[in-house]
């Protein structure tokens, strides 16, 4: 009897690891087997190629990304932790209120939101000197180029809205190191720093149902980039079209990072995509390199500015066409692509560096002659 039952037990387990892989041969091909997440999935190890003390590992991760009906197990599972459970299935994405996601970060490049959060990150008075001291050696070396520097800071989503975020994580501090960083450089030094948090609450508070971020992503949207941009436009010297008077057209065709994180970017589409018409008098031509990483944009000889050059990240990949509407000629370059011989080339008449409030360390480290370095895992 006890031999039959493990007979049983062993044709059971064989069927649970044949089955999947025979129906799935079948109709394997009719199934969504798209790779959806940000990284590329593990290639299969080839014997001979690949040593012996290294093989097992190798093959587990391959056949764990290439597993039978994958995406519908990962899809299941993330939906169930995200609707029934009030959990993330990733590391990195919170679930907050009302189906809120957040960003928790990967600790790379000092980013750590939930610090940024519950402002216990705040910076020592050395790291403040070293930060301003940083820039004042860019602002200084622009100069001599005959270039204005600005420097544009974007809060987290976090704390804008701060309100959906789980009870678990405690209150929304009210002094967080993106205040502190934009205090000290206005007491201490005479760059000029425009931090986009004050328009984006008073916009906020005066149209509640409008969104200014992405509920499934880590970016502020359309509308928040450009409400956001509104002081830097009026610092640059320019005066920005009032959103009322411009026209909001919904597009589709956007997956959101966030959803993508906890495998339901195919699920949660329900967030609206705006694209901002009517912001500008001037033509403007945008185009942008294969990785999407660096952005030339061209208008008519109508636009009054010269040739602005921004450094930034993705949250610049959003605001950038707001204000450098504005100039005859712009390039815009991620910190970890950005090259001294851009800038050369270019020969820009204003740098703008846009950080987000998670990157604020790296104020410490671009250098205008070697860029910014990226930190492994």
């Amino acid at each position: 009897m006890k031999k039959a039952v493990q007979r049983i037990y062993i044709v059971v387990i064989t069927a649970f690891l044949l089955v999947p892989v025979a129906v799935f041969a079948l109709v394997g091909k009719y199934t969504d087997t798209t790779n959806y997440e940000n990284r590329t999935l593990a290639a299969a190890p080839i014997l001979g190629e690949t040593s012996v003390d290294s093989f097992p590992s190798s093959f587990e991760s391959w056949f764990n990304d290439h597993l039978p009906f994958r995406n519908q197990i990962l899809t299941l599972n993330g939906w169930i932790d995200y609707k029934f459970l009030h959990t993330s299935s990733s590391d990195t994405a919170i679930v907050g209120k009302d189906g809120w996601l957040f960003y928790k970060g990967t600790a790379r490049n000092g980013e750590d939101t939930v610090a940024d959060y519950l402002g216990t990150n705040l910076f020592t008075e050395e790291e403040l000197q070293q930060i301003a001291s940083n820039l004042e050696t860019i602002q200084a070396q622009l100069r001599d180029r005959g270039c204005e520097f600005y420097l544009f800071l974007a809060p987290n989503k976090e704390s804008v809205y701060s309100e959906y975020m789980p009870d678990s994580y405690g209150e929304h501090t009210s002094y967080a190191r993106l205040r502190q960083v934009t205090d000290y450089l206005k007491n201490h030094t005479d760059i000029k720093v425009v931090n986009a948090e004050d328009e984006l609450e008073a916009y906020k508070k005066e149209n509640p149902d409008q969104q200014l971020y992405y509920k499934y992503d880590t970016h502020w949207n359309s509308v928040g980039a450009y409400v956001g941009t509104k002081e830097l436009t009026n610092t640059l010297g320019y005066d920005q079209v009032p959103l009322s008077e411009c026209t909001l057209k919904e597009v589709g065709g956007y997956t959101f990072d966030l959803a993508r994180m906890i495998h339901l970017s195919q699920v949660l589409t329900d967030d609206p995509v705006y694209e901002i018409r009517g912001y500008t008098p001037h033509s403007l031509k945008m185009t942008s390199n294969e990785s999407g990483t660096q952005f030339t944009f061209e208008t008519d000889n109508t636009a009054p500015g010269n040739t602005i050059f921004v450094v930034g990240d993705s949250f610049s990949a959003f605001s950038a066409p707001y204000y450098v509407c504005h100039y005859q000629h712009g390039f815009m370059t991620y910190y970890y692509d950005y090259s001294l011989s851009q800038l050369d080339e270019t020969k820009p008449t204003v740098f703008v560096y846009e950080v987000v409030e998670r990157y604020l360390g790296n104020l410490a480290k671009f250098s205008l002659t070697d860029g910014l370095a990226v930190e492994e895992d």
